[in-house]
């Protein structure tokens, strides 16, 4: 294994999003994904983004390093070292995304080459980015796979995507977001098709990269136990918009929000209550996203920005229960 010292943390760098709002048009309409939306990244830690599908976790975490489809259009601002991502050119953003901010994507058969070797597709990660060293390279490469449960690196170097299960391919592109020893990690759905062992074996690997190789770790999953198990922080998104966030423990074992609440009992630990469905219209409804499903919805509810409240535990709620 190399040595520490080459990653070790040197200056820490927190993301910060300012208002961010997301736009696509879709034929003569436009469709507002996600609107006035504020979120901070500490560095030091990891915090996990949870919510149902379509909630905007991966938009959020795809608006930071510029991934998002060309019909995007994306106002507000993102701030890391002292940079404005969203308004970063695209050749200085390819300095920083995977370098500096690395993804493990979540599908795999879109993010690996087919047609090339699993080393070569490991090993460019570096050499895009300037690095030269060819031994480095490749023991980097087989470090890699080797915590990811690979026993003999050099076979899967050898073999194409199309020759691996999905499992492995996922860990393989897990690895490969790894590469360049990048300050900071955005994980969208890394156990994602795992059974339960490779599960525990994806996260005690995260485990040990977020305490040792990196400054952050972003993590957007639809496990809440993995959110759980990994995350000091929770971001719960519902249709674009930040309902709860907060220390791990304290929302997961007091739930503030509603939809956070209804989120916690949908587990099998907690009885895998369902969360209700729309019993409301949404017709002219300015407010909370949630109020069609809320069992606590009131009238204050539909009328214009739900404002965001801090509890004494630290949390931000964005509910008028708490107002």
């Amino acid at each position: 294994m190399e040595d520490k010292k080459e990653w070790k943390k040197e200056e820490k760098s927190d993301i910060e999003i300012c208002d961010l709002s997301v736009t696509f048009q879709d034929g003569g309409e436009m469709i507002h994904a996600m609107e006035d939306v504020s979120a901070y990244f500490p560095s030091g830690s990891v915090t996990g983004l949870i919510g149902e599908s379509g909630s905007g976790k991966s938009l959020l975490g795809m608006s930071i390093l510029g991934l998002l489809s060309g019909q995007a259009r994306v106002e507000g601002s993102c701030m890391y070292k002292g940079m404005d991502l969203y308004r970063l050119p695209e050749k200085e953003m390819q300095k920083i995304r995977g370098k500096e901010i690395a993804l493990i994507p979540q599908n795999p058969t879109e993010s690996l080459n087919p047609i090339r070797r699993i080393g070569k597709q490991l090993t460019e990660c570096m050499t895009v980015h300037g690095n030269k060293d060819k031994e480095l390279a490749n023991s980097r490469r087989d470090e890699f796979l080797r915590r990811f449960g690979f026993a003999d690196p050099d076979r899967i170097s050898r073999a194409y995507s199309f020759q691996l299960s999905g499992g492995m391919n996922q860990r393989v592109i897990s690895a490969m977001g790894l590469m360049n020893r990048p300050k900071w990690v955005i994980a969208d759905e890394p156990t994602k098709g795992l059974d339960a062992i490779l599960r525990r074996q994806v996260y005690r690997v995260l485990k040990e990269i977020s305490e040792t190789d990196t400054e952050g770790m972003i993590v957007i999953t639809h496990d809440i136990a993995l959110a759980g198990a990994l995350c000091d922080r929770l971001m719960v998104l519902y249709k674009g918009s930040i309902m709860e966030v907060g220390d791990t423990r304290t929302i997961l074992e007091h739930p503030a929000h509603p939809y956070t609440k209804g989120l916690v009992a949908s587990l099998p630990a907690k009885g895998m209550s369902p969360i209700g469905r729309a019993v409301r219209k949404n017709e002219g409804n300015s407010g909370c996203s949630f109020y069609p499903r809320c069992p606590y919805a009131a009238d204050a509810c539909k009328n214009g920005p739900v404002p965001e409240a801090e509890l004494p535990d630290g949390r931000k709620v964005r509910c008028v229960l708490y107002a």
